[in-house]
């Protein structure tokens, strides 16, 4: 891993998936059900597909719920792509780092790169991005797998990059994950993870 001279993950460098690690923020129909039926399945796909990369190439995930009694566990649809018995961490304050046992958790564990999806883009996943930043975490959000209702996807994501957070898309995460011809070999083998829809990742 390329580090600055302070020791945190430099952001000039490519996503190292050895450092990563990937946080599902709060991806519940209670929040899902609030976007169009276009948006929403966009958004369910991108997370799939993210979740089954990180899957694949061993990035540890960090799942939250927010409230689960009102919104639900895990989407279906991303919740099968996980380990068996992989914890949804109950999250009650939208940014999680001012939760103090998820706050703790995630300080535990190794890797000092977060990769953030989930919902919604202007609330927990900015909230919980601005304060893993604080924490020495190196911060990127993924554009095309986090939403929110109408316009709040795209101010969330402004707001995001104003204050240092990196913004890629779920096909620059792929490549930088992936990274060589063998990786991407080792990504595209059996069993197919299928790319979002409208996505070209490999011919």
């Amino acid at each position: 891993m390329t580090t600055d001279t302070g020791g945190s993950p430099n952001p000039m460098a490519l996503i190292d998936p050895a450092d990563s690690i990937l946080l599902v923020i709060d991806f519940q129909h209670g929040f899902l059900n609030k976007l169009t039926p276009e948006r929403r399945e966009a958004v369910i796909d991108h997370c799939r597909f993210v979740v089954e990369v990180a899957s694949r190439f061993k990035v540890p995930l960090f799942v939250t719920v927010e409230d689960p009694t009102r919104n639900g566990g895990t989407t279906e649809r991303v919740r099968t792509c996980f380990h068996p018995g992989l914890v949804e961490r109950d999250k009650r304050i939208f940014g999680l780092c001012d939760q103090n046992d998820l706050r703790d958790a995630i300080r535990a564990q190794p890797k000092r790169t977060a990769v953030m999806i989930g919902m919604d883009t202007d609330v927990c996943v900015l909230h919980s991005a601005i304060g893993l930043k604080a924490e020495g975490f190196r911060t990127a959000i993924v554009s095309d797998a986090t939403e929110a209702p109408g316009r709040a996807r795209d101010q969330g994501l402004e707001r995001a990059a104003a204050l240092g957070i990196e913004i890629v898309s779920t096909r620059g995460l792929y490549y930088e994950w992936v990274r060589s011809l063998e990786g991407m070999a080792f990504a595209e083998a059996e069993p197919r993870i299928i790319p979002p829809a409208a996505t070209l990742l490999w011919s």
